[in-house]
């Protein structure tokens, strides 16, 4: 059933390909007829050249092809001559008659080449691939052609034409046995083919893929592929690959053991094959048809037998081999005799280069030696010059080591200024709880005369001495507590002024940078009596104590913290008689956070951020910020 659907397929379809291919010959001729533009007239004799391809007239084909030729040569229409050469090429080719297809084709490769025309050169050269595979089965020269092809169809950015050059580098791994590269090249031209969304060539990509798989053994897939092929290759009329792909069908049918079949879609390629003159394929088709009846009937296995070795006399017997042969040492000949051109006019050039620089040579030696005697006073002028410059130097030498001297001078000055500074601070830090501590000092001295009377009294109020007593502990401890926070606050000022040891501590943050806060704060009102700011903490209670160098840390708090004081003070000095309505209060805050998160950083982190309302910070020194 399946084998009468596609028959009735195949005759329908060729039925209305033969009365559609008929109506455009007829409309051709009777353009070719009115047209009185030699270019135009070669163009549509190339055009029915194609026509005429698609019929079973290929004679007819041929001889467009040739009167095209001989009008494009007479015009010398350069592009008309290539196109012809080309199909004429190919038209040989299929037919079996290989050396005049070579013959053509090396003219059309001349042509190409003369042009420097990437399009033209890749076109050949695919042809040549597809010439030495299929006809002449000379894998490795066929190789060389397809892969010269691709780089000339790579300058020309033509995805689709790249993509049908790869499909044939597949079929050619297929042939030489080369699986994995076979696979390689199918996978890559597919996907170009697929990414276009065009039909115009499903029935090339079809049919290499179904003698692909056929090779790996996956015949269900290769006979699917092949079904497809034929319908696509008879709507695109392109009857050659419809033949091979109907051999296909045959050849997997016979890997399947379903002779019937095998010999009815062989006999279906022969007919094809037949009806265009497709004589190289008939060959073929002729030897695997008698191979198939050796086993059950051998008369008609010999009559098969017998047409493959006639047909292959008059294609590939002696004359014809020796025309071979005789093309291909003409080309040779031809190739040699450019070469060796090639490499005369190469020495010509070389030999007219080495006269001229040595032209040239003789020239720079003479203004060498007429500009030798001016050098020889310049030198001597530019010797008094060094010395000059040399002396000039010393001078600077010394000036340089005064101005390092003085600079060291400077930075120590300011060094000593800003201990000055910090010791103000510190000073100030330190005074108000021992402020506290005299001021409670006192106060407990008087309790103490008034206890001591109070007992010396004959009639003593014990709840009045139990109230002096209460009043005395809580001065002490409150003594007690400012002087511990004094000497805190010096055995911190101890701290930062010794060398890091760099080694950590366990540290609380928020104490940290408290006493950073309020040491900076002191510090610039040592130096400004008038200088006010508001002083802002925002600590996180959870906060955990962490191991840190304390020192360095607290350097770090106290630069950024003197940094965003100066910003508000700066500030302040700029806002200097505005209204009322603008006063401006510097202000600095310090907050710690306690984040427990996962990112690029870390699962545990404590974020400390300064904050002042000051200036800001201008691009300049936001471009240092980083700098030692």
């Amino acid at each position: 059933m399946r084998i009468l659907t596609l028959t009735v397929l195949f005759i329908f379809s060729c039925a209305i390909g033969f009365s559609q291919n008929q109506t455009l010959i007829d409309s051709l001729k009777k353009e070719l007829n009115n047209e009185r533009q030699d270019t135009n007239r070669v163009l549509i004799m190339l055009k029915l050249y194609d026509a005429f391809g698609d019929s079973t007239t290929p004679d007819s084909a041929q001889v467009f092809a040739e009167k095209a030729l001989e009008l494009a040569t007479k015009i010398n229409y350069e592009k008309g001559k290539f196109d012809a050469l080309s199909k004429l090429m190919v038209n040989h080719r299929m037919r079996g008659d290989n050396p005049t297809a070579l013959s053509y084709g090396h003219k059309a490769l001349r042509i190409a080449e003369e042009m420097n025309d990437p399009s033209k050169k890749g076109t050949i050269n695919q042809l040549f691939g597809l010439l030495y595979m299929l006809n002449l089965k000379d894998y490795p020269k066929a190789k060389s052609y397809l892969k010269q092809s691709i780089q000339e169809i790579e300058t020309c950015h033509d995805t689709e034409w790249l993509a049908a050059v790869e499909i044939v580098l597949s079929s050619l791994y297929r042939r030489m046995n080369q699986l994995d590269s076979m696979l390689i090249y199918q996978q890559r031209a597919y996907a170009r083919y697929q990414s276009l969304n065009k039909l115009d060539e499903e029935g090339r990509f079809t049919m290499v893929m179904g003698q692909n798989y056929a090779v790996l053994g996956n015949y269900p897939l290769a006979l699917s592929l092949y079904q497809k092929a034929i319908v696509a290759n008879q709507k695109m009329k392109n009857h050659y690959q419809e033949a091979e792909s109907l051999r296909g069908l045959a050849m997997v049918y016979e890997k399947m053991s379903q002779l019937d079949s095998t010999i009815y879609y062989e006999k279906k390629a022969i007919d094809v094959a037949t009806n265009f003159d497709f004589k190289q394929q008939l060959i073929s088709f002729y030897k695997h048809l008698a191979d198939i009846y050796q086993v059950k009937d051998k008369d008609t296995a010999y009559k098969y037998l017998k047409m493959a070795w006639d047909l292959n006399e008059s294609v590939n017997g002696t004359q014809k081999i020796i025309a071979l042969e005789t093309t291909i040492t003409e080309e040779q000949e031809r190739q040699y005799k450019a070469e060796t051109e090639r490499l005369a006019y190469q020495n010509r050039i070389k030999q007219y280069l080495f006269l001229g620089g040595l032209g040239i040579l003789l020239l720079i030696a003479f203004l060498l030696y007429s500009n030798n005697r001016q050098k020889q006073k310049a030198n001597n002028l530019l010797h008094q010059q060094k010395q000059e410059i040399d002396f000039q130097r010393d001078k600077a030498e010394k000036a340089l080591i005064q101005l390092k001297a003085t600079q060291a001078q400077l930075i120590q000055s300011e060094k000593l200024a800003s201990l000055g500074e910090l010791t103000a601070g510190i000073a100030h830090e330190i005074q108000n709880p021992l402020n506290f501590v005299n001021n409670f000092s006192e106060l407990s001295v008087d309790l103490v005369k008034d206890l001591k009377e109070e007992i010396e009294k004959p009639a003593q109020d014990k709840e009045y001495i139990g109230e002096l007593f209460d009043d005395l502990s809580s001065n002490q401890e409150k003594i007690n507590h400012h002087g511990k926070r004094a000497s805190s606050i010096v055995k911190g000022m101890l701290e930062h002024s010794r060398a890091s040891t760099g080694v950590k501590e366990l540290t609380d943050i928020n104490k940290l940078a408290d006493e950073y806060l309020r040491l900076s704060y002191h510090g610039l009102r040592a130096k400004d009596k008038e200088f006010n700011a508001e002083l802002k903490t925002v600590f996180d209670e959870n906060l955990p104590k962490i191991e840190v160098i304390p020192q360095d840390i607290g350097r770090v708090l106290l630069n950024l913290i003197n940094n965003a004081f100066y910003a508000g003070n700066k500030r302040k000095q700029l806002s200097v008689g505005s209204k009322p309505s603008e006063s401006y209060t510097p202000s600095v805050s310090v907050t710690t956070q306690h984040i427990v998160r996962k990112d690029s950083f870390g699962d545990n982190q404590i974020i400390i951020k300064i904050t002042d309302n000051g200036t800001g910070m201008p691009e300049s020194v936001r471009a240092k910020v980083f700098q030692p």
